[in-house]
């Protein structure tokens, strides 16, 4: 664990560097699912780079990636990659975005790097050794849950045009019983900030796998309780909650959640 973690880390580095030092310049972008889900030229190629590197590292282990998709080596041994989380953000010139590197196996969340190299705030964790903000350990104290600051996730267009209103409306009510719920355009720095206390709950609906994968790593090993499902396996969509267990004991006392399917 510890060589794939200083991989991870070196990785997430290296291709920050790349994307901070085109932060600013036009590039080609192309629409996905929504207006809001694009894909950029410097997303890929930064995305290349981490893969290429890990093939050669590791050439038994399989990839997922946003843009490139999935090399299948050894189903139980899995990167799990985002090259550029808050691709719109990154376009539009706000410096909230970030390189996210995960390592599953067996389904179990054991490695976590994400990286914003603007403000260059390194976040990392590995199973039993707990999670880390520029190698100051950090862990996660909880406010009560009306005192907390939350972030929410929502899905794409694609995945249910008639049921975004239900997120929607969660959104709202978890806003007003709190001190503000907020949609920062990246998942996996809305769990970072969780994990070293900034956010008191994070919420996800239909996330893709890679925008998360490594935040959930960095949560768990901070502290924070992580309900998560993986709700369809083509797409790698995940719903979740994290924050502490009494948060999530009065957030469902105080809001309808089955929307989301959890564990």
């Amino acid at each position: 664990m510890e060589d794939r973690l200083k991989t991870a880390i070196s990785l997430a580095v290296k291709s920050g560097k790349l994307l901070k030092d085109n932060y600013g310049n036009l590039f080609r972008e192309n629409q996905k699912e929504s207006p809001r889900d694009v894909v950029s030229e410097i997303d890929i190629i930064s995305e290349k780079m981490i893969i290429n590197s890990l093939k050669e590292l590791y050439p038994n282990d399989s990839i997922l990636s946003e843009e490139l998709g999935y090399f299948q080596k050894n189903e139980n041994s899995i990167w799990i990659i985002d090259a550029l989380d808050g691709t719109v953000n990154y376009l539009n010139n706000i410096p909230m975005f970030c390189v996210s590197i995960a390592y599953w196996k067996e389904n179990k969340p054991l490695i976590g790097v994400i990286y914003n190299p603007i403000s260059t705030e390194l976040y990392y964790a590995a199973d039993g050794l707990g999670s880390f903000l520029n190698q100051k350990k950090i862990s996660f104290s909880s406010k009560s849950f009306k005192q907390s600051l939350s972030a929410m996730s929502f899905s794409g267009k694609a995945f249910s045009v008639e049921n975004r209103k239900k997120e929607f409306k969660i959104f709202g009510e978890v806003n007003d019983i709190t001190r503000g719920c907020l949609r920062t355009g990246s998942a996996g720095l809305n769990l970072c900030y969780l994990s070293d206390s900034k956010l008191g709950l994070c919420i996800g609906k239909a996330n893709k796998l890679w925008d998360i994968a490594a935040g959930i790593v960095i949560a768990l090993e901070a502290g924070v309780t992580v309900n998560f499902s993986i709700i369809d396996d083509q797409r790698y969509l995940v719903d979740f909650i994290a924050a502490s267990n009494q948060s999530i004991i009065e957030l469902k006392a105080n809001i309808d959640l089955n929307y989301l399917k959890l564990i």
